[in-house]
């Protein structure tokens, strides 16, 4: 909401001649690439739904990418409100909404506008400023690293549907002129640097470590360390289980109660690695080289 709340402001500030940009004088301004950039947007997030449908620690890996989205988003608050840019379209004065005198009603009907809208706007008449940097890269970008880093391993190969959305999302986010290509690229430069060092800090193995470590200094780290206190140190190990199960299972426990039977629940545990001996997240006594992941996005 910080984010809408400086674009309500800063609206009536930003100039509406664009800037120059090496993609924009390549290729010129493609309207339909803005709504095949937002379908990417919503394929990420879509894809990061399901691996938290599925996912045995569902609940570990929905706080981190939550830390995540909202530390880029507070960091891109800053930025907005820092150096407004103009928008890059061929249109400005088409596009942007009216200029009009700052005041308490102006702003905050633009708030209310975008929260009921989830920060969704017109293609036609929109609340210009929205650019440094880009909102939607590092939706994109958090998404596609999440379900990478977090995929079992039987079906890892499908972290390159979000890989390949990600990308082709960073393009069409340029080539429509929704933002810069420097927006885009500060956020994934920041995307990448937030959940790196964010998991980074996470794979230390004892406690003891992530306080010795260089990571520990920066403030952020102890935030992440506070989240991370019940959760014991090192990688989460990436397994399958499927919230029905458990409902299945509590059903069949009862019923076998009733008649006077034993259920095992053995029978009814299902994981995404047949070699699997556990569902417990078992702590490492050392980082292996597998903890290190190729994110080409």
């Amino acid at each position: 909401m910080s984010n809408w709340a400086v674009i309500a402001y800063t609206h009536d500030y930003v100039p509406r001649t664009p800037l120059p940009d090496i993609v924009f004088s390549l290729v010129g301004e493609q309207r339909w690439a803005s709504s095949l950039g937002d379908a990417c947007v919503a394929l990420c997030i879509i894809l990061l739904g399901g691996l938290l449908l599925i996912h045995q620690h569902r609940g570990t890996v929905l706080k981190r990418v939550v830390f995540c989205a909202a530390t880029l988003y507070a960091m891109r608050s800053i930025t907005l409100a820092a150096t407004q840019l103009p928008s890059g379209y061929t249109d400005n004065k088409g596009r942007c909404r009216d200029q009009v005198a700052s005041k308490p009603s102006v702003f905050f009907g633009r708030l209310f506008e975008q929260t009921i809208r989830i920060g969704f706007q017109s293609k036609d008449q929109m609340l210009c400023g929205d650019l440094l940097f880009s909102g939607h890269t590092l939706v994109m970008v958090t998404c596609s690293l999440a379900v990478a880093y977090y995929l079992p391993k039987s079906i890892k190969p499908l972290q390159w549907i979000a890989h390949v959305s990600c990308f082709v999302g960073m393009i069409c986010m340029i080539i429509s002129r929704t933002h810069y290509t420097i927006d885009v690229i500060i956020a994934y430069w920041l995307s990448n640097m937030v959940f790196r060092i964010y998991h980074a800090y996470c794979e230390l193995d004892m406690c003891m470590e992530r306080h010795k470590s260089i990571l520990y200094s920066w403030w952020p780290c102890r935030i992440i360390d506070w989240l991370e206190q019940d959760i014991v140190p090192g990688r989460l190990d990436n397994r399958c289980s499927f919230p029905w199960r458990r409902l299945t299972r509590g059903i069949n426990r009862e019923r076998g109660g009733a008649n006077g039977e034993a259920v095992s629940s053995d029978s009814s545990s299902t994981t995404c690695d047949t070699n699997a001996t556990t569902h417990h997240h078992q702590k490492h006594v050392s980082i292996s080289s597998s903890s290190t992941y190729p994110l080409p996005c």
